[in-house]
């Protein structure tokens, strides 16, 4: 193993080269202020094969500043940061002065506004092999919003603090602005740092203190701890200047580090540190956190979570080169790494893991974080979840893999290749360059096997530790230890978003004369990329097929008979359709289908079958009876091959039609579609008959924020079979044959959220079914067009409360007066919205009765009125008031509200008759008060809402008639859905 590792190392690095650098710093803290003022000598040796004539340096603490790319960005993506902060809140980074090859040149900026890069004309040119000398005084401010640095009192991280060297490497200067998306790159290089802070700070920093107090000794947790300083730990001289050569003022002290093979130097500061320490090999952990903290970060316990991190990374890449790793207790939550320090939020095993990783993965193998951010961050989410495999028994993958699917079906995926800020947005760019990166690298171990990943990772470990990294390194590095060409898998997996589909389209046995069994199965590639796809049964892996072929045969000989084969059985090749990778079985075919009792709660999905949850139902109603059934809910993926359908039989005697039959499929995984939203209906049950087919595609162009249009298109035919089911204050016996198209937005702005719909259909209605003087029976028919639209606003409003306000308009068009089921409602749901739900559907049924008070939300929604009050047209508006009395997210009762409301509107006459008679409208209004509540159960949340309409315009139209009362009276509705 050493052998092979010394010979790789030694290979493919030929022609690397990366420039020489080396800083040094004098820095002095003013903590009132929060300002930094510094002055850096950089001396810099031009390694590579081209002359320079350029200079540049990155100034990353303008980017948390109005005015840079980044402030734009999280304008663009609406988050509100840094762009509207004010002096002295903002940060800034200030070139005062600067000299380059003796010349005192001021800094342009290429990107400005944005000035986190900075450039200057070289004098002369810079041949190879040539050096020079640049001279920067300097003064820098972390923001009071942290992100990635900050200030908070007398807490400062330092994280990004001084003008630092921009990287010169194959692609020629990186000077690249800091977008949110995407961090750092820098040079190796050496660095002496002088430091005047006051006394009593406790730092926390890249490199070893060489000279100086940085208040260790008295921050220490335990007492008797003997601090190891390492200050010999770099054998050579130490350059001038030294800490008495600096003059620093009563109550102030002088710290100095010293780092090398490092491409930057970070520090935390805090006087109120507690520090403790271990080791890991040759490597000193420092842990430094709150006094508060205890508990979670200190006994050991942060110290502990960093030596086991440092352990496992050694066993996976080789061993750590620097002498010491820092974690600090950082302002912001989160973590983020830099060389020999990582700054942290929590003291998280999973949080340490991850960032430590980094002191491997961007740290000593050191990748351009914004051109190939997959190379740290999915490496080391990967090396995270590989670690809690290995210590826990937990597997992240299958999670992983489910959640990467759904991002590919919708082709919400990019590459994980592309440069961090073009992507789509922030989001995006998170899943893809950590998650989808992660599973890349599960994917290229699956493919090479683990033996074989881990001698993967020692040599390039050895071959490129404290060098630049690039693909093409760690991809040379796995096909030579491997022994296999790759650059498919890194193609497919990097460069492109394919969809993965096998199918399993033939199983051939025969029994040979020796006993054993000779098997053919032959596969089709379905979707546009491939894996390796292993064939097996229930316990037993059989053979491997290369996945490549639009066909492939594979054969291979067993002892035994093979039971049933299936494509994929340890789902590793992220094949998106599971459900036609089995051998066809009489009666269920290719699928597998896991039949359970269901939990009305909980919706149980899997990745390898559909799942098939049956429970009983039973409901009332006044022509049925007792109606008992049986509900059957499928699918696949949770949200693939979905279906819902019920089976019944109404109880009553002398019921007909007691049979009934209902079912909705959607969503087909074998017809995708992205971002759309299929189904097919079907139904006989309860005296009507019908089929509908909708369509509904987003057209939403960003996850996180931003507008969620719709839009979508249903066809409709409701039939109506059996009078003795309907309320005939709701339905005519007639039927309706309708389509039409609608579209629908939602827009998120902070806490305010707004809503929009539009839906048009036309078709027509038949009705008063008769002899025909042909045919034996003939109906009367119309056409018609119906159009309804909402408009609806929740946001905060005074005293803690929220303002809800709706508007709707609907209308019906048609030469005969609208059938009662068509009609647009004053109260809310028309019966077609209604028909789904057992206990609304019917005649008596448990929520419509007499004697009950329902309220199903809809259309002109005046609340206060019958349900059965409908004309040609609506127009209405909806006031709702609510303020929040108490609410626990963990309880089955979420939160309550108390409620006002007003409802008012014109209506059609044909739905109230006008007062005074004879005008073309009528005008209603009500208004009340009620109480709101929210519920959850697992996976099942509803809203419930107990209302009392103290006003009622027309009292003799109110939902819950009070006989010799008026318009102000006692009344009362409950619902099980918000108002809207």
């Amino acid at each position: 193993m050493l052998a092979l590792l010394l010979v790789l190392a030694a290979r493919d690095t030929a022609g690397y080269w990366q420039q020489q650098v080396a800083y040094r710093i004098t820095a002095s803290l003013d903590e009132p202020s929060g300002v930094l003022s510094g002055r850096e000598r950089i001396s810099y040796v031009n390694r590579s094969p081209v002359t320079l004539h350029d200079f540049y340096v990155h100034q990353y603490l303008n980017a948390f500043r109005p005015g840079s790319r980044w402030a734009a960005a999280d304008s663009a993506e609406r988050r509100e940061r840094f762009q509207h902060l004010k002096d002295p809140d903002y940060a800034f980074e200030r070139i005062t002065t600067a000299i380059l090859m003796g010349e005192a040149l001021p800094p342009d900026y290429p990107y400005a506004p944005d000035s986190t890069v900075a450039h200057w004309t070289l004098p002369r040119p810079l041949a190879p092999g040539d050096s020079l000398t640049v001279e920067i005084a300097w003064q820098a401010r972390p923001s009071t919003l942290p992100r990635r640095q900050g200030r908070r009192g007398r807490r400062f991280d330092f994280a990004q603090w001084y003008p630092k060297v921009v990287v010169y490497d194959r692609y020629g200067w990186e000077a690249h602005p800091l977008y949110p998306a995407g961090e750092f790159y820098g040079e190796f290089a050496s660095y002496d740092v002088m430091l005047d802070l006051p006394d009593d700070q406790v730092i926390g920093a890249t490199g070893v203190p060489v000279e100086g107090n940085p208040g260790w000794e008295h921050a220490k947790a335990d007492a008797q701890l003997r601090i190891d300083y390492q200050r010999d730990w770099y054998r050579s001289p130490v350059p001038a200047p030294r800490c008495a050569d600096l003059k620093v003022g009563s109550g102030r002290k002088c710290v100095r580090f010293r780092a090398e093979q490092v491409h930057h130097f970070a520090f935390s500061l805090n006087p109120r540190y507690m520090y403790e320490e271990g080791r890991y090999g040759g490597a000193v952990v420092r842990v430094l956190y709150l006094p508060e903290d205890r508990a979670t970060w200190g006994n050991g316990t942060a110290v502990g979570r960093t030596v086991t991190a440092l352990a496992w990374l050694d066993s996976l890449f080789g061993t750590y080169q620097w002498p010491q790793l820092t974690n600090v207790h950082r302002i912001e939550g989160g973590g983020t790494e830099f060389p020999m320090m990582i700054m942290d939020g929590s003291a998280s095993l999973g949080l340490i893991v991850h960032e430590t990783g980094h002191q491997y993965l961007m740290g000593q193998l050191a990748n351009n974080e914004w051109r190939e951010g997959w190379l740290d961050e999915g490496f080391s989410d990967f090396q995270e979840g590989w670690f809690f495999e290995t210590h826990t028994g937990q597997w992240q993958y299958p999670g992983l893999e489910a959640e990467m699917l759904f991002l590919d079906l919708d082709r919400w995926s990019e590459p994980v290749s592309m440069v961090s800020e073009r992507y789509r947005d922030f989001l995006i760019y998170n899943e893809m360059v950590y998650s989808k990166a992660q599973l890349f690298y599960e994917q290229l171990r699956y493919v090479v096997g683990d033996d074989a990943m881990r001698r993967i990772l020692r040599a390039y470990f050895a071959r490129w530790k404290l060098k630049h990294v690039s693909e093409d390194a760690f991809r040379e590095v796995a096909e030579q230890v491997s022994g296999q060409d790759l650059k498919w898998l890194f193609g497919q997996w990097l460069h492109g978003t394919p969809l993965i589909d096998y199918k399993l389209k033939r199983v051939e046995r025969r029994r040979l004369p020796d006993g054993r069994w000779r098997t053919a199965v032959t596969i089709g590639r379905r979707g546009d990329g491939w894996m390796p796809v292993e064939i097996g049964d229930r316990d037993t892996l059989y053979a491997r097929a290369t996945g490549q072929p639009a066909e492939e045969r594979v054969e291979f000989t067993t002892v035994r008979k093979p039971g049933r084969l299936m494509l994929d059985p340890r789902l590793r090749t992220h094949d998106y359709d599971m459900l036609n990778n089995r051998e066809p079985r009489f009666g269920t075919g290719r699928r597998a289908v896991e039949h359970r009792l269901d939990d009305p709660t909980r919706e149980t999905a899997r990745r390898d079958r559909l799942v098939s949850a049956w429970m009983p139902v039973a409901w009332w109603n006044d022509f049925g009876g007792v109606t008992l059934g049986v509900r059957q809910r499928s699918n696949y993926l949770g949200r693939y091959d979905r279906g819902l359908v019920f089976g019944s039989v109404g109880t009553r005697a002398g019921a007909t039609e007691r049979i009934g039959f209902s079912g909705r499929w959607s969503n087909p995984i074998g017809h995708l579609t992205p971002r759309t939203e299929t189904s097919l209906a079907a139904w006989a049950v309860e005296g009507r008959a019908g089929v509908a087919l909708s369509v509904d595609r987003s057209l939403r162009r960003h996850l996180g924020f931003g507008a969620d249009p719709h839009v979508g298109f249903d066809v409709l035919w409701m039939a109506t079979t059996d009078l003795g089911y309907l309320d005939r204050r709701l339905w005519d016996d007639a039927g309706t044959v309708e389509a039409g198209p609608w579209v629908a937005t939602t827009v998120e702005r902070g806490q305010a959220v707004l809503r929009a719909r539009l839906g048009v259909r036309g078709g027509v209605v038949y009705w008063n079914p008769g002899p025909g003087v042909v045919a034996a029976n003939r109906y009367d028919v119309d056409a018609f067009e119906r159009f309804t639209g909402e408009a609806s606003v929740r946001a905060p409003f005074w005293l803690g409360t929220t303002l809800g306000l709706r508007l709707f308009g609907g209308a019906y068009a048609g030469a005969s007066d609208p059938v009662r089921q068509r009609r647009i409602p004053v109260a809310g749901a028309d019966p077609y919205a209604t028909f789904t739900d057992p206990f609304l559907r019917s005649r008596g049924a448990l929520l419509v009765r007499p004697d009950f008070h329902y309220h199903a939300p809809g259309n002109a929604g005046l609340r206060g009125f019958r349900s059965d009050l409908g004309g040609r047209w609506a127009l209405a508006a909806n006031v709702e008031v609510t303020r929040s009395v108490w609410r626990h997210d963990g309880a089955i009762l979420r939160a309550v509200a108390l409620e006002g409301f007003v409802d008012g509107g014109l209506v059609d006459t044909l739905a109230v008759p006008s007062s005074p008679p004879g005008r073309w409208y009528t005008a209603l209004y009500d208004g009340g008060l009620g109480l709101v509540t929210s519920h959850r159960i697992r996976d099942l949340d509803w809203t419930m809402r107990f209302e009392v309409p103290l006003i009622v315009s027309r009292w003799d139209y109110a939902a819950d008639p009070r006989p010799g009362e008026g318009r102000l009276a006692f009344r009362w509705q409950v619902s099980l859905a918000p108002s809207f």
